[in-house]
């Protein structure tokens, strides 16, 4: 006799089509009979576990962030040095949005987008997330491997928004080349913006 699935396989299932169909047509064309086609329920099953399409574009992602924070702890653990630490999150991020990327389209071609997305249960996650960054900065200015002057917040919104144009861009060009194949000269760059002047 088979078990009836338990709720978080039966929401999982519901996240999983709606990633797909978000990412596949776009949030807009989707709709609730799709996504409850794809994963196989019915409206009023989906009803039980979702308020609706824009519950579930917020959830999308909160379940992503929610393991990518416990990953990124686990991935920055031991490790030595604020430039080490910048670079092993920069590989890693792109790494993970690569393993990730239906969900990756549905964060950054339809939520970010999204006027809700600042109010969205999800946001505060995303602070959490890219305040690794800011720990990162102030730790390498307090090492001296950055800039005395350097600030940190400003240095995140830099980085951040260079990350963020580098996956939009992948994505946009339907993921047909490598995310990594000019990130070592793009980090280059961006550590030349951040790192202490060597003595003249």
């Amino acid at each position: 006799m088979n078990e009836k699935p338990s709720k978080n396989s039966t929401k999982d299932r519901i996240l999983r089509a709606a990633t797909k169909l978000f990412a596949e047509q776009g949030y807009q064309k989707t709709t609730i009979v799709e996504i409850s086609k794809e994963a196989g329920f019915s409206e009023a099953a989906l009803y039980e576990y979702f308020q609706g399409k824009e519950d579930l574009l917020h959830t999308i992602p909160d379940v992503w962030l929610a393991a990518a924070l416990d990953e990124v702890k686990e991935q920055l653990f031991g490790i030595k040095g604020a430039c080490n630490k910048l670079r092993k999150f920069l590989w890693w991020y792109l790494r993970y949005v690569e393993r990730h990327s239906l969900t990756a389209k549905v964060v950054f071609l339809h939520l970010k987008v999204n006027r809700t997305f600042v109010d969205s249960s999800v946001y505060p996650n995303v602070k959490i997330f890219y305040s690794f960054l800011i720990d990162i900065f102030e730790e390498g200015r307090k090492s001296g491997e950055f800039r005395e002057d350097l600030n940190p917040y400003l240095a995140r919104a830099i980085f951040v928004g260079t990350i963020e144009h580098t996956i939009i861009r992948w994505l946009l060009k339907d993921m047909s080349y490598s995310l990594f194949d000019t990130l070592e000269h793009t980090f280059e760059l961006l550590m030349n913006g951040v790192q202490r002047p060597s003595p003249s």
